[in-house]
């Protein structure tokens, strides 16, 4: 189940980043972003985390797909934190 997850996840993360290239040649589309953004929500939380406990063992390659699968989101979710502290104080 794992691996199902696993292959889901990067098969939807491809997905969310080849929209965007999409847009770019074939013009702005509300709705490729809206689904690229959706993509890299849904490889986000499909994925098995390490963090999360949900996978054990070590590879490299599958490592590394989790650090460049969750990156997107971790990146989005620490500049809504670092605008909501500005904005806060």
């Amino acid at each position: 189940m794992i691996t199902a997850r696993e292959i889901v996840s990067t098969i939807l993360f491809i997905i969310a980043i080849l929209l965007p290239f999409d847009m770019m040649a074939n013009g702005f589309h509300w709705v490729y972003l809206a689904g690229s953004l959706l993509f890299f929500v849904l490889a986000y939380l499909i994925w098995p985390s390490k963090k999360k406990g949900q996978r054990e063992g070590d590879n490299w390659v599958v490592d590394s797909l989790e650090f460049v699968i969750e990156l997107p989101i971790e990146l989005m979710v620490g500049l809504f934190r670092f605008f909501v502290r500005v904005l806060d104080h």
